[in-house]
């Protein structure tokens, strides 16, 4: 699956520059993180998936993904753009494998501890609501 290119809105902080704070567990970087790329990572993970609600749940995996990893591997990677287009396509096929696989369906509880635990990475109460921005996205 070519991993397609995701447009980033600018801002005063480079994406590396906001993935090496996040990997000292700055939340508010994580935050301005988060806003600056949600919507391409929704595109990204949309186009491959060709489903938005599939692509709420997996764009979460990939924040979650990306605060669980910054402190480990974040500041490993030159480039933050291509560490997350790389994490999202992965989560995208994932997906899929599970959709199409034999593996059980287990997405619904998952799905929302992910949305918890976005939320908790954020500093947000309550849960973040991305089925809003689908709806919004695609129209």
């Amino acid at each position: 699956m070519p991993v397609q290119p995701i447009c980033v809105v600018p801002g005063p902080e480079s994406v590396d520059d906001l993935v090496t704070r996040i990997a000292a567990r700055d939340q508010a970087a994580f935050r301005r993180f988060y806003r600056r790329l949600v919507r391409a990572v929704f595109a990204q993970v949309s186009a491959s998936l060709g489903s938005p609600a599939l692509a709420v749940a997996v764009t979460r995996a990939v924040f979650v993904e990306v605060w669980r990893l910054a402190p480990v591997s974040g500041c490993r990677h030159p480039d933050g753009m291509a560490w997350v287009s790389a994490i999202a396509a992965r989560r995208a096929a994932e997906r899929l494998r599970e959709i199409n696989g034999p593996t059980p369906n287990l997405h619904c509880t998952y799905d929302a501890h992910l949305g918890h635990e976005l939320a908790v990475a954020l500093g947000a109460e309550p849960p973040v609501q991305l089925e809003t921005f689908s709806r919004t996205a695609t129209d």
